[in-house]
């Protein structure tokens, strides 16, 4: 259900209604010079030069790619199947 709401409020409005101009210049993945440490530098030095300016920063960061890879499918699920969803959460 969290993927449906995301997909639902980020992607497809993304899809839809890109932002002009689209540039994706801070992304790792996908890219032949990308991997996590690039994007952990690139975290670290942003943060480097806000603490130069600010006195603290906030840093949330998330990553779903794999957030169900330890997760057993069979059981979550049954569990999904227990909760009450009406039909018109999927429409």
């Amino acid at each position: 259900m969290l993927e449906c709401i995301i997909v639902r409020t980020f992607l497809y409005p993304a899809i839809t209604t890109p932002p002009v101009p689209l540039v994706f210049a801070d992304q790792c993945a996908f890219r032949p010079t990308g991997s996590i440490t690039t994007a952990l530098v690139a975290m670290l030095h942003s943060i480097t030069e806000l603490l130069s300016t600010d006195s603290y920063v906030i840093v949330l960061a998330l990553d779903y790619a794999k957030a169900f890879d330890r997760v057993r499918h069979t059981v979550l699920l049954q569990k999904i199947g227990l909760l009450d969803i009406p039909d018109s959460v999927y429409n």
